[in-house]
């Protein structure tokens, strides 16, 4: 391992009283190639971190992958299913599609769904262009 990190990129209030939820992107790099990433979920109700999505030699979460945008299913404290989204602080809208589908302005979102929903979500940071999400494996 040549360097390890995490940053915790957004926080997010959780739909049905769930509390409050923390996303996390860590990165691991080597010297033989670029870093893998594991974007987290951390909830109060949860013990520990929920692993939303991994990437391998990828330039995200680094100086040089800045902008990140992830997406999971999630069940509320009143068995409700919704998406869970969540941006780092360049990105200013959030499009789902999928089996939901909205546009909002901001760094967050949570939509209802049906159980373990199935969707893509693209971002948009404020210097233009689209990112893809990191999504539920």
């Amino acid at each position: 391992m040549r360097s390890v990190n995490a940053w915790d990129f957004a926080e997010q209030d959780l739909p049905d009283r769930g509390g409050t939820a923390v996303w996390t992107c860590a990165r691991a790099d080597t010297w033989s190639r670029p870093g893998d990433v594991t974007v987290t979920l951390r909830t109060g109700r949860e013990p520990s971190a929920r692993t939303v999505a991994r990437a391998r030699s990828t330039a995200a979460c680094s100086r040089f992958g800045q902008n990140i945008a992830a997406t999971t299913g999630s069940r509320s404290p009143t068995g409700h299913w919704f998406v869970l989204s969540a941006v780092s602080r360049a990105v200013t809208r959030l499009t789902v599609s999928g089996d939901v589908t909205a546009t909002r302005q901001g760094r967050t979102l949570d939509l209802p769904a049906t159980r373990r929903p199935r969707t893509h979500v693209r971002a948009t940071p404020a210097t233009g262009g689209q990112l893809n999400a990191f999504e539920s494996q």
